[in-house]
C-alpha cells in the first residue's frame, strides 16, 4: 500500500499561485502609480510655466501663487511615486525571502 502526500504538494502549489497573483498585482498597482505621479508632474509642470507667464506679463502675485501650487504639487507627486517604489521593493524583498525559506 502506497501513501501518497499530494494535499502537500497541492499547498504549495496553491501558495506559489497565490505569490504570483500578489506580485501581479503589485506590478499592476505599480504601474498606475507610476502613470498618475507622471500625469500630476506634467499638470504641475504646466502649471509652474502659467506661473513664470503670468510674472513676466507683471502680475506678480498671481504668477507667485501659481508657481507656489505647480512647484508644490511636483514634490508631492515625486514624494508619492517614491514611497510607491519602496513599498513595492520592501513587498518584493519579503515574498523573495519567503521563496527562499520554503
Amino acid at each position: 500500500m502506497a501513501f501518497r502526500f499530494s494535499k502537500k504538494r497541492q499547498t504549495n502549489n496553491d501558495y506559489r499561485n497565490l505569490k504570483e497573483e500578489i506580485i501581479l498585482e503589485l506590478l499592476r498597482q505599480a504601474r498606475h502609480s507610476y502613470n498618475l505621479a507622471l500625469g500630476v508632474t506634467a499638470a504641475s509642470a504646466l502649471m509652474t510655466l502659467c506661473g513664470v507667464g503670468l510674472f513676466y506679463s507683471n502680475k506678480v502675485s498671481e504668477a507667485s501663487l501659481t508657481a507656489s501650487g505647480g512647484v508644490l504639487g511636483t514634490i508631492t507627486s515625486v514624494q508619492f511615486a517614491k514611497d510607491s517604489k519602496e513599498e513595492l521593493e520592501e513587498m518584493m524583498e519579503k515574498l523573495l525571502l519567503d521563496e527562499t525559506g520554503d
